[in-house]
């Protein structure tokens, strides 16, 4: 019985004993063999939902600002008003000219999972968690944030162009980080009226 128990104990620790092989460091161990680069490629796919307007926007996979104030756009495919929106900012060149110059903007497709590091909230977030703090039913939704992540307008929905020129050039303004967002509605509906929009 001694000798049984002897052999079984010398085969046990020659089968737990592993071989020092080398880990491939490109190959993930998530139980797939996806590369990094495949999954950086999975992580970027939403980039060919906006590829029209993507020297307007910023790679959303960290969302941060140089001082100017944030301008989200939240998306899905199959939207035409999403697609009428790209639309408008790729054959106008004041918007796309202002909006470069003016916003810190983001395109958001809901369509994709994607994860977000959003340097105004310190954290981490995935596109669905993402679309649920602004509370994003219809797309497109436009979300204007001051350079600090403060919300100063959610408008769901299409703007034609001069509407929508009108709303960027008044959300771009540092000085509505301090008023409340009814405020900064009713001041942008005045604007319009001035503007005639």
């Amino acid at each position: 019985m001694n000798k049984k128990y002897f052999a079984l104990c010398v085969a046990l620790a020659l089968a737990l004993s592993a071989c020092q092989e080398e880990v491939n460091s490109e190959i993930i161990s998530s139980g797939t063999n996806q590369t990094k680069e495949q999954l950086l490629a999975m992580e970027n796919v939403d980039r060919n939902s906006y590829a029209e307007v993507s020297d307007v926007f910023l790679e959303t996979s960290e969302i941060t600002s140089e001082n100017l104030p944030f301008l989200l756009v939240f998306s899905a495919n199959g939207c035409v008003y999403c697609d009428r929106l790209k639309s408008l900012i790729k054959e106008n060149s004041d918007i796309k000219h202002f909006i470069k110059e003016n916003y810190a903007p983001y395109y958001i497709n809901i369509s994709y999972t994607k994860s977000h590091k959003v340097g105004f909230l310190n954290q981490t977030l995935s596109t669905t968690e993402l679309a649920q703090l602004y509370q994003i039913k219809p797309t497109p939704t436009l979300v204007f944030l001051s350079n600090k992540g403060k919300e100063l307008f959610i408008y769901p929905g299409f703007m034609p162009k001069n509407r929508f020129l009108a709303t960027l050039e008044f959300l771009k303004n540092p000085a509505l980080e301090s008023k409340d967002s009814k405020t900064i509605a009713q001041e942008l509906q005045e604007y319009f009226k001035q503007k005639g929009v």
